[in-house]
């Protein structure tokens, strides 16, 4: 099978990127600041992934990984101290019937070697992955996240309400009327938007997690996703009975037993077929199969006290925080790289939470 070097990625360069990025994280930064009124909780929140449900402590374990696959910091065997963070993917603190089913796993691994690409911290030890329960995502272009993510803002509300779920559909189509060309609408982007109702409400360590969008993986270009391999005891979540349900399941399956996960990795093959710089496109399996390259374990442990959520809520994740060897690529992915910096920033300031990388899971635990 032939894989696609990195070298042979070009990096779309749009007239006028960074004017919109500018924009983009000016937005996200005065949404955060909103935030605390709009919550009203007395703290800012995220604008994605505002509600946590936990913080685990885990081990990343890097086997024996054949060629192509050994790559960057997959390429020899180690083991990782590491946490893993689950929240809702929407910016909202609301009972679980109120919300979706998009939810996100974020893992922190620690003393991994080599410099971060993230400036402000290039020292840090940390690597995270941010993952979430879809394969696809809904937005390309900067230009696209400016407008996407105040509609983004309205969910699930807006697919909820008849009298708004059509002229919200037309406003993400057409970019709010910015895209007069039928050809040019957004279908690719609202089709997967929608695929995020599709998403089943399940005990969060059931999920498989995709990173959906793509990174270099050393010579190459990959995807990567976590796959499930323990049973579950608690495999449904009532939320109609329990607003705190995806939390309650999560507390109670990590107390009971150990779980553990294949990190797997998808290297590209065709970038027509399987592209960097379009996220809500699947990469089809057939043209190359998911290879595991590491073992994630959690332990059994307690995660139910309130103190285990102020961890959680103050456990910084981005895709940013990597080596070279595992740059994010394609615009989307660049444009979190600020976003994500940004909102940390302001979020920590209004909190008065200390914005320093810890050394170990018992920093956070």
């Amino acid at each position: 099978m032939d894989f696609v070097r990195y070298e042979d990625y070009t990096p779309v360069e749009r007239p006028g990127y960074q004017q919109e990025l500018d924009e983009v994280v000016s937005n996200v930064a005065r949404r955060t600041r909103e935030s605390v009124q709009r919550q009203d909780v007395g703290r800012a929140v995220r604008t994605a992934h505002g509600k946590t449900y936990g913080l685990v402590k885990a081990t990343v374990t890097v086997g024996e990984v054949s060629a192509p696959y050994a790559q960057g910091i997959f390429a020899t065997p180690a083991t990782y101290d590491a946490v893993v963070r689950y929240s809702n993917g929407l910016g909202h603190l609301r009972a679980d019937s109120l919300l979706g089913a998009a939810c996100g796993m974020g893992i922190k691994m620690f003393g991994v070697p080599g410099t971060s690409l993230l400036t402000d911290e290039a020292e840090a030890t940390t690597f995270d992955l941010n993952l979430i329960n879809n394969t696809v995502f809904f937005a390309n272009t900067a230009y696209d996240y400016m407008v996407i993510e105040e509609l983004f803002a309205e969910l699930p509300d807006a697919l909820v309400n008849p009298a708004r779920r059509k002229s919200w559909m037309g406003e993400f189509l057409t970019r709010r009327g910015t895209l007069a060309s039928a050809d040019e609408w957004l279908w690719d982007e609202l089709f997967a938007m929608l695929s995020f109702t599709q998403v089943q409400r399940r005990n969060l360590l059931s999920y498989t997690y995709n990173s959906m969008g793509a990174f270099r993986y050393g010579d190459h270009i990959a995807k990567i996703r976590t796959v499930p391999l323990s049973p579950v005891t608690h495999l449904e979540v009532d939320v109609r009975a329990d607003g705190e349900a995806f939390r309650n399941t999560l507390v109670a399956e990590a107390g009971e037993r150990d779980h553990a996960f294949e990190l797997q990795v998808q290297l590209n093959t065709d970038l027509g077929r399987m592209p960097v710089d379009n996220t809500s496109l699947e990469w089809p399996e057939q043209l190359s199969p998911w290879v595991t390259v590491a073992r994630i374990d959690v332990p059994r442990q307690d995660i139910g006290g309130e103190d285990n959520l102020t961890a959680a809520d103050g456990t910084s994740i981005t895709p940013w925080r990597t080596r070279e060897d595992h740059r994010p690529i394609g615009e989307i992915q660049r444009v979190r790289e600020e976003v994500y910096r940004r909102s940390s920033i302001e979020r920590h300031r209004i909190n008065n939470q200390p914005r320093q990388e810890p050394a170990s899971s018992a920093e956070l635990l």
